[in-house]
């Protein structure tokens, strides 16, 4: 530990005196002459200070936070191999902080590049030439440069700076075609130059000249601490909350969680305000999103493609902290490139994929996309149960809605709705509800859902009408239902049935035509006594759950039933001869009149309320009556 703090002591001298031996000076002997030695002096500092005038003014800089240990990183990446090319990428959501970091550091390193320093900013219309022009001029110290065409330009900066030691700052990058057409090559650049580029967008640093030549810096949101210091720097005037505003203070924060511009701009609109104006701020931040934010972050949004920006509030609206594979299973329903979409939302710092392989989604990005959804001059999108009561009492507002996601662990006040409403959705590709009392008939599901999910369905049958080829999920745990369908319905991409806890269901329909079913879960179906013979043709079928299905006395299997894996029919009423015409030797058929592990999880006691994971599936202690009821 000490050697190490030793070394990285050692390594900061060396970095001083290499700074210090890259200073220009003034050499005096005795035989000069003091009022010439005093002059030089003085025009130098002149040069040095009329040229260099800071980016960052002093009274500015003072209002940063948490400043000096990015620049320390900064510093680490730029002093790699200090006498070869280097490009730095700086890459943050919009209103991170980027800028800032790059000016701050164009301003501390400015003075070892002499006049060979450029800092370029690339606004939304500037155009490539331009900024070529404005590049070489300020580097050539020139005025009279003519460039005819980008790549003319493109030729020009690689064979007038290609011995030059130079520092370039291209802030706000957003395309591959502008590094490729300023920066182009690490040849272009004599040995030593820094190159300095600020993006939202990840890829545009991915370029093949730069292989070994290019470092990345992901610019992360303000802890805790740092960012209740630079809130009450622009709210109060100093680092902390004055009296009485403590509490507003810290709720302010933790709802901004931690964005550089979000604070500064909430922080200046309250400054020197009285304690309601406070209130009515934080209240605008409860009930939908501070304007000013919403202006900043939607930035990054703006500059997604279409269809982008739909995945994205998909991920907004519905996903967030989802698993991976689940939510690329939706997106790829719907026909996305999930793969590249969720690359490019990463890429752009709107998402991160946890090292659980969940994807997050920053709460003040996901907050910005709900509110660009609510906003909406049409509606595809409810997940707020206010919102799914006042837009579906108007049933001309619901013909747009393609998603319906209800957060079903929280407890809600029941939703009434009328059975017709489902008959005008007919774009719906996601119904993930619970807790719904529906009046009136309900004849009618939309032939586009991808995910059926309702807890406690109401109905004793899926609506006759009602068959789907996009169908992959169709969960109904608790549900009401005597039946799924009668007849054959072709869910041909459907893999996975859940009714676990239907106490009303009598039998499984027929499985002829959903050739694709994976797992098919029953269990504490208590009145379940028929498994329809066509499971046999379900050749990709590996889970089979019946566990407490105690009125189920029997199973009749085929040998082509290959691809089965795991019956679970842990206190079910099944003895082990109803099992004798399945073989498959890669079977794990449990049936254990005690309390065992199934699936590396623990049993517990057969539930007679809620059945959710294999947790809570167990042994019946009851006698199976001999009909069901």
């Amino acid at each position: 530990m000490e050697r190490d703090k030793y070394m990285e002591e050692v390594q900061q001298w060396r970095r001083a005196f290499t700074k210090v031996g890259d200073l220009t000076g003034v050499v005096v002997t005795k035989d000069c002459v003091e009022v010439d030695s005093i002059g030089k002096i003085t025009n130098q500092l002149l040069d040095m200070l009329l040229h260099h005038q800071k980016l960052v003014p002093w009274d500015e800089l003072t209002k940063l936070v948490d400043i000096e240990r990015q620049l320390f990183k900064m510093e680490k990446l730029n002093d790699l191999e200090p006498n070869v090319v280097r490009f730095i990428g700086i890459i943050g959501m919009g209103g991170i902080g980027k800028t800032t970091i790059a000016e701050v550091f164009y301003d501390r390193v400015a003075r070892f590049f002499g006049k060979n320093r450029c800092f370029l900013r690339i606004y939304e219309h500037t155009t490539l030439l331009s900024l070529q022009q404005q590049l070489l001029s300020q580097l050539l110290q020139t005025k009279d440069l003519i460039i005819n065409n980008e790549n003319e330009g493109a030729r020009m900066i690689g064979s007038r700076l290609k011995d030059k030691r130079v520092l370039i700052v291209l802030d706000g990058v957003k395309e591959k075609t502008q590094l490729e057409q300023l920066v182009g090559n690490p040849n272009w650049f004599g040995s030593g130059s820094k190159i300095i580029i600020t993006t939202r967008n990840r890829d545009v640093l991915r370029q093949p000249n730069y292989k070994d030549k290019m470092v990345e810096y992901s610019v992360e949101f303000l802890d805790t601490k740092s960012a209740m210091t630079l809130f009450c720097k622009h709210a109060f005037g100093c680092g902390f909350p004055s009296k009485n505003f403590e509490d507003f203070s810290k709720e302010i924060v933790e709802r901004v969680e931690g964005h550089p511009q979000a604070l500064i701009q909430i922080g200046s609109s309250l400054y020197d305000k009285g304690i309601e104006i406070w209130k009515e701020e934080l209240k605008s931040l409860e009930e939908d999103y501070n304007n000013r934010i919403f202006k900043t972050l939607k930035i990054s949004f703006d500059d997604l493609g279409k269809t982008s920006q739909e995945v994205f509030l998909d991920l907004a609206c519905f996903f967030n902290e989802k698993t991976k594979e689940k939510v690329i299973e939706i997106l790829k329903s719907f026909d996305y490139r999930p793969h590249s979409e969720i690359q490019l939302l990463q890429d752009r710092c709107l998402i991160e994929v946890r090292s659980d392989n969940t994807i997050l989604m920053p709460k003040c990005i996901q907050t910005m996309g709900q509110q660009i959804e609510r906003e909406a001059d049409k509606r595809s999108r409810i997940w707020l149960p206010k919102d799914a009561q006042d837009v579906f009492d108007e049933p001309h507002r619901v013909k747009d809605i393609k998603g319906v996601v209800l957060k079903l662990e929280e407890k809600q006040d029941e939703i009434e709705l009328e059975g017709k409403v489902f008959e005008d959705m007919r774009s719906l590709k996601i119904l993930e509800i619970g807790n719904v009392e529906v009046s009136g008939d309900f004849t009618h599901l939309s032939k586009q859902l991808r995910l059926l999910n309702w807890h406690s369905y109401p109905s004793q049958c899926l609506p006759l009408s009602f068959e789907s080829r996009y169908l992959f999920q169709l969960l109904l745990p608790l549900s009401q239902t005597r039946q799924l369908w009668n007849g054959q319905k072709g869910f041909e991409k459907l893999k996975v049935i859940n009714v676990s806890g239907s106490k009303n269901l009598r039998e499984t329909p027929n499985f002829t035509k959903v050739p694709n079913l994976e797992s098919l879960d029953l269990s504490n179906c208590t009145r379940l006594w028929k498994i329809d013979s066509s499971i046999s043709r379900l050749n990709r079928l590996t889970l089979l759950d019946i566990t407490c299905c105690i009125n189920l006395k029997n199973l009749s299997f085929s040998r082509s039933c290959k691809s089965l894996i795991t019956i679970n029919y842990v206190g079910s009423g099944l003895e082990e001869k109803g099992l004798d015409n399945f073989q498959n030797d890669d079977s794990q058929l449990y049936f254990q009149p005690k309390r065992r592990s199934v699936f590396g999880i623990n049993e517990g006691f057969c539930s007679k309320n809620k059945i959710g994971s294999s947790s809570d599936r167990p042994i019946s202690p009851s006698t199976p009556s001999r009909q069901p009821q």
